[in-house]
């Protein structure tokens, strides 16, 4: 059964910097920081020429963030636009958008525009990170009287095949594509993603507590990838938590999932890496026995989703009686 979404894989060129730039607002702590040596079954697991690399795991309110500063780093193969393939950016929620943004701006975060609303009642920028990675940032009005640092609410994979790539997902997590929708062109889109007349499909799965969002772009077109090396500069991969690895492996493989090599440990997790059907690097873990504390039942804020539905159906039912009052 797969437990949630568990963390996203980013591979930086300054580590400091992107552990100082991710901690801001409390919005993720270090919990562990180590050595990963190069050897020839975590180069195939991986997929990358090298593996050495220097890790560090951070954790927040709903999940983690895995950072990796890789010896010999491949380079970004294009700049990280919102509308190209791939593992495209995180979302991070607060109750204050507002404040939210100028943290992070303050932090050294660049933007093309203020928080904004899309008449979702939430508001809504892209941010890029000092290496030019893409945030998403969303406030929560409406759940101002939750007291949490920011917290970690979905991953976002962009596609030239939504239908194809949110099915692939439902297989894997075993739960519906729960909601979809066709959007703009509309002025309010275009401010938020910082580009003219944009076009687009949206679909959500839920993967435990919190979400994976597919996008794809008809306006600009979002068109196929290369395949992605995990050293690559940028969001490299996620992973889900499963709480029987041996048995997802065996299911998803004979339905046809490609893996790069047989389960493997560290110790502290058993992992495999697989690929979805756009090429993007997917993870599944299993968190062993002693370690509790790195698996998403122990995340403090492991409930937060599900508070931010009751809030976000309280809100909409007052809003809707107020327009009928």
């Amino acid at each position: 059964m797969i437990k949630g979404l568990h963390h996203a894989g980013l591979s930086v060129a300054n580590l400091d910097g992107a552990i100082q730039f991710y901690t801001t607002a409390h919005a993720f702590e270090v919990i562990a920081r180590f050595h990963v040596s190069d050897r020839v079954d975590l180069r195939a697991m991986m997929a990358v020429g090298n593996s050495a690399c220097e890790v560090a795991l951070l954790r927040g309110p709903t999940g983690f963030l895995e950072l990796f500063h890789f010896t010999n780093p491949a380079e970004p193969d294009g700049s990280p636009e919102v509308y190209r393939a791939g593992l495209r950016h995180i979302c991070l929620q607060a109750a204050d958008g507002d404040w939210l943004y100028d943290a992070f701006v303050g932090a050294g975060a660049k933007s093309h525009a203020r928080p904004s609303g899309l008449g979702t009642g939430n508001l809504y920028c892209y941010i890029r990170d000092p290496e030019d990675n893409v945030l998403e940032l969303e406030g929560l009005p409406y759940a101002a009287s939750v007291a949490s640092p920011p917290w970690f609410a979905h991953i976002a994979l962009v596609t030239p095949n939504i239908q194809r790539l949110s099915a692939f997902y439902s297989l894997v997590t075993g739960a519906p594509v729960h909601s979809t929708g066709h959007f703009g062109p509309e002025p309010k889109y275009d401010v938020v993603a910082g580009l003219n007349d944009i076009v687009f499909d949206g679909a959500w799965v839920k993967a435990g507590p919190l979400t994976l969002e597919f996008w794809q772009y008809h306006q600009p077109k979002t068109e196929p990838r290369p395949l992605v090396d995990a050293s690559r500069l940028g969001w490299s991969h996620f992973a889900l938590e499963v709480d029987d690895l041996d048995a997802e492996y065996q299911r998803l493989s004979v339905a046809g999932v490609h893996f790069h090599a047989a389960p493997m440990s560290n110790g502290a997790v058993r992992f495999v890496y697989g690929r979805d059907p756009d090429g993007t690097i997917f993870e599944l873990l299993e968190v062993l026995p002693g370690h509790e504390h790195l698996s998403v039942d122990h995340v403090a804020g492991r409930d937060l989703p599900a508070e931010m539905d009751r809030l976000a159906a309280q809100f909409y039912r007052a809003g809707a009686q107020a327009a009928t009052s």
